[in-house]
């Protein structure tokens, strides 16, 4: 078959293998209530507020939706004390990534990222021509060495990626550290400060970067409705930056790239504190359950301020991994992110914890 020959660009690209499904699971191995804690997905589910908004637009939906979003964005504004044209929302924060790399990266240029870390920061500057620059993440609670990220970035670095909550470790940023950060960052250099997670965190020295928005800083944070909102399944994220970095950004946004339904969804997840504080004691009373379980198998996860942990079982994660597969419980391997000894766990309800903890010890006896 003769075709046009594929970009050169994208032989650099390794394709997203997500987490199992729980249904794949059962239906290869016979078995019956799996969990998974494998995707730092909400697993209190949806606002039931939400819930109720999306059914009540279910005859809209031959009605292409609102592009601008514009009653989200009203209210998201009001609830972050923003102003509307700091933000743009996508097809998760993932979409806002994409169009970060289309505007800005041109081939041959760079990014700063620092491993491990989200894999789409290298996807997307691959998608572009451009290409990542990993600086370690350091020490056993995989500290970042700012020092060495400023060192990293040339002529040719156009984007700098921090995660914060960081995944996959759960390590987060120091506010004094960031601002430091920023004020040596060249100016011709975005640092995009991806805060996925950031609505777990309960350090009072984490940064909220709105400040550094307010300040017309080169910085955009990213956000999503996929984890504490717990509406994973409609892909909707935003970003928030100084307007003139917006008014680039929608240039290559798709009209209607956000769905009628994750709009409607989001805007009612919003004002249902009660199902947000819920998800947060949730995984508050989930790390106490980790550390105590963890410690009877002489085991530690890295400290955290996500929905998720990254534990050094000391035994190949591959081999874990399918142990505890076959047993019910789907984790994430740490392999994939460059360190074959660890496994990246979300925080589940209590039983769902007490289930993984027992199988987990189960497993390592086997393994070891």
């Amino acid at each position: 078959m003769k075709k046009p020959e594929m970009r050169s660009c994208l032989e650099m690209i390794k394709p997203y293998v997500p987490g199992k499904p729980v249904e794949e699971v059962e239906r290869e191995l016979g078995l019956k209530n799996v969990i998974k804690m494998a995707s730092n997905e909400n697993p209190l589910g949806p606002s039931l507020l939400a819930v109720e908004a999306m059914r009540s637009n279910l005859k809209k939906m031959h009605i292409y939706p609102d592009g601008n979003c514009y009653y989200l964005k009203e209210a998201l504004a009001e609830k972050l004390n923003v102003k509307t044209d700091r933000l743009i929302f996508g097809n998760g924060s993932d979409e806002i990534l994409s169009f970060l790399a289309l505007v800005y990266v041109n081939p041959g240029d760079e990014a700063v990222t620092v491993a491990p870390s989200f894999s789409e920061y290298d996807f997307v500057m691959r998608l572009v021509g451009g290409s990542p620059h990993p600086v370690p993440l350091v020490g056993p609670d995989f500290s970042y060495d700012f020092e060495a990220i400023l060192e990293a970035v040339n002529e040719k670095t156009r984007l700098v990626f921090l995660c914060s909550p960081n995944n996959p470790t759960g390590t987060t940023v120091k506010k004094k550290d960031l601002d430091a950060f920023i004020e040596r960052l060249p100016e011709n250099v975005l640092l995009v400060l991806d805060q996925a997670y950031i609505e777990y965190v309960e350090d009072a020295d984490h940064p909220s970067g709105l400040d550094y928005v307010e300040q017309g800083k080169p910085v955009i944070l990213l956000r999503t409705f996929s984890k504490l909102y717990g509406l994973a399944g409609l892909r909707i994220g935003y970003g928030i930056a100084p307007a003139d970095i917006i008014r680039e950004l929608n240039r290559v946004r798709e009209p209607f790239n956000v769905n009628a339904m994750a709009q409607a969804g989001a805007r009612a997840a919003l004002a249902d504190s009660y199902h947000l504080e819920r998800s947060r004691n949730l995984v508050r009373e989930s790390r106490k359950q980790f550390a105590l379980g963890l410690a009877e198998m002489d085991l530690k996860a890295v400290p955290d301020q996500a929905n998720f942990c990254f534990i050094d079982l000391k035994v190949d994660s591959r081999e874990a991994f399918e142990s505890l597969m076959k047993k019910g419980v789907i984790v994430r391997t740490g392999d994939i992110f460059g360190f074959p000894t660890y496994i990246r766990v979300t925080y589940g309800t209590a039983e769902q914890n007490e289930k993984f903890l027992s199988v987990l010890k189960e497993v390592l006896t086997e393994l070891q």
